[in-house]
């Protein structure tokens, strides 16, 4: 399942991340990026709602988006793992890494995409087993971080998440370097915006990561 689901990651090339408060919200936000081709979400551990609404969008994935695989991100301790592995999270991603949350991925067979920043922290989650982390925040790491880095660890997959624009040119740059992936909060899924232009945005960008 890891496997299938890194693949889909970078296959992808964007992650889109939220989280509202409202069930219903969260619902209309997974079904219209649903609609446009999305396979793969990150829903952001930031709010009191977040367990129930993961909850309940895991049970209503099982008839309304059966292809998705649905992960939570922003864990930062066990007790918060352990409450999404049972609320069914196909992936959990974290801002940050320790030894004690990749063994614990381990244990309960779970892909984890864990916070790196430094070469230390990537190689902490290499030899621990993990093969893909999260470069976090990716602004600060600049463009040319993954250039830089990727060569001494050439079997680790990098996804960037932190400051990078929703616009096709400017995710091509920063892959151009050797990430697979990027996550988009914010700059693709503003609460300002209706379901549709949501779709739309999300759609033009697929199209136009594609032909790159």
């Amino acid at each position: 399942m890891s496997l299938n689901i890194i693949q889909k990651i970078k296959e992808q090339k964007i992650i889109p991340l939220f989280y509202d408060d409202s069930f219903e919200v969260s619902k209309n936000i997974t079904k219209a990026l649903y609609e446009v081709g999305i396979r793969v979400i990150e829903y952001t551990n930031r709010g009191e709602s977040a367990l129930e609404n993961f909850r309940k969008l895991k049970e209503l994935s099982t008839t309304e988006f059966p292809e998705l695989f649905l992960g939570i991100g922003t864990v930062k301790n066990i007790s918060e793992m352990d409450d999404f592995i049972d609320a069914k999270a196909d992936f959990i991603i974290t801002p940050i890494i320790n030894e004690e949350l990749v063994k614990h991925s381990v244990e309960k067979n779970i892909l984890l995409i864990a916070g790196c920043f430094t070469p230390s922290e990537v190689n902490l989650a290499y030899q621990n087993g993990l093969r893909m982390v999260k470069i976090f925040p990716a602004d600060l790491a600049g463009k040319n971080y993954i250039k830089s880095i990727s060569p001494v660890f050439p079997e680790m997959e990098f996804m960037l998440t932190g400051g990078i624009n929703a616009d096709a040119q400017d995710i091509s740059e920063w892959m151009s370097g050797g990430a697979v992936a990027v996550g988009l909060g914010s700059a693709l899924v503003k609460k300002e915006f209706s379901d549709e232009q949501i779709k739309e945005k999300v759609e033009q960008l697929l199209s136009q990561l594609n032909q790159k």
